[in-house]
């Protein structure tokens, strides 16, 4: 099934962190090349790091975000042809860094904020050319409540295109540009549930024992097996089905009691901001699947190295992978990926290279003795 989500950018949240503070330890942030390279990196060694030092608390996670923000509107600028920042620029980004901190503050010399972007762009110039040349930005991170010990995913697109992602239910979504999307590390409650900000198209892996749910900020989508596009703008959201039928209420409903709306094929549910009603009516144009899903919806591999299975693995479900490359090196599997869920693919990938694996709050760990 198939579901295309527009959502408007959810709004700021703030942290009780004394002033000082947030300024000196997004500055800290900024000056880690560890944290750079996390933030510019999917592939980052550093990834799980910071995935366990952002669970901690929610100021962690917090700090994280704003210093996360920074980098990546500098990286904007230099995709944008801007490889010399001015002052007036710099001091743009930095006034908009500021203004989110808090609305009334003493500002900080211009030269120290110099000073933190220069170490802040010498650090990303560090990094190789293929790194800052991808345009691909995954953030892993706590978001919210756990459904149990493993961390959330935070999946961000940063690119110019759409962005192909699987989830750990063998689901796949498809992010538009500045799409964010998150969900527990393993999905394994009574519920598949993700929190969405911007667009996506979903391709939702079926299983009526755990229903799978897209919160926006004004609706609930319900998946009943099916493929439909969510769009949310202003006060206005609306729900399109393409095949199979959606559940839609509004949030704070109770399901179980509310009057949701079961929407159908050809039908787009409406919800007004003003009224505060859903209003269910039948649609002629069609409605396109992503163009991400058309282009790839799995990998396969022939006799290939376990490194390259792990590699791909890590990079489809924005999951590090903690392994002994030396152990596995003589490792070699037959295997797709992206048809099954992502448990299922680790039982196939253990069993064939009679390995185990184990979830932590930060990824994966894969053990076992090698192939040699």
């Amino acid at each position: 099934m198939s579901i295309y989500v527009r959502k408007r950018t959810l709004p700021y949240i703030d942290i009780a962190i004394p002033m000082d503070q947030q300024e000196e330890k997004i500055h800290a942030l900024l000056l880690d090349n560890r944290f750079v390279d996390w933030v510019m990196n999917p592939q980052s060694p550093y990834a799980g790091y910071w995935l366990e030092w952002a669970a901690r608390d929610a100021e962690h996670a917090w700090l994280l975000e704003e210093a996360k923000h920074f980098l990546l509107e500098m990286r904007l600028a230099e995709e944008e042809g801007q490889q010399d920042i001015s002052d007036v620029q710099l001091e743009q980004m930095l006034d908009h860094i500021r203004e989110e901190i808090t609305p009334v503050r003493k500002k900080k010399s211009p030269a120290k904020y110099w000073y933190m972007a220069a170490a802040v762009v010498t650090g990303i110039i560090a990094l190789t050319t293929f790194l800052l040349s991808t345009g691909e930005n995954t953030i892993t991170g706590a978001a919210g409540k756990k459904a149990d010990h493993t961390a959330d995913v935070i999946r961000y697109n940063g690119n110019k295109e759409d962005e192909l992602l699987f989830l750990p239910d063998g689901s796949k979504v498809v992010l538009a540009k500045g799409a964010r999307i998150s969900y527990n590390l393993l999905m394994n409650g009574s519920k598949r549930e993700v929190t969405l900000s911007g667009e996506a198209f979903f391709d939702v892996a079926k299983n009526p024992e755990q229903p799978f749910y897209i919160y926006t900020e004004n609706v609930v989508v319900k998946v009943l097996g099916t493929s439909f596009k969510v769009t949310a703008s202003g006060n206005q959201e609306s729900v399109a089905v393409k095949t199979g039928k959606v559940s839609v209420y509004l949030k704070g409903q109770d399901l179980e009691v509310s009057a949701a709306k079961i929407v159908l094929p050809q039908q787009v549910c409406r919800y007004s901001g003003l009224n505060k009603e859903l209003i269910t009516e039948t649609f002629t144009d069609k409605l396109p699947i992503a163009a991400g899903l058309e282009k790839v919806s799995s990998y396969s591999f022939e006799d290939a190295p376990l490194d390259s299975v792990i590699k791909t693995l890590e990079k489809m479900y924005a999951i590090p992978i903690q392994y002994n490359a030396d152990t596995f090196a003589g490792c070699f599997i037959t295997i797709s990926l992206g048809d099954e869920s992502l448990e299922e693919i680790l039982k196939v990938i253990t069993r064939t290279v009679d390995a185990s694996y184990s979830f932590s709050g930060y990824g994966i760990t894969l053990k076992g003795k090698g192939c040699r």
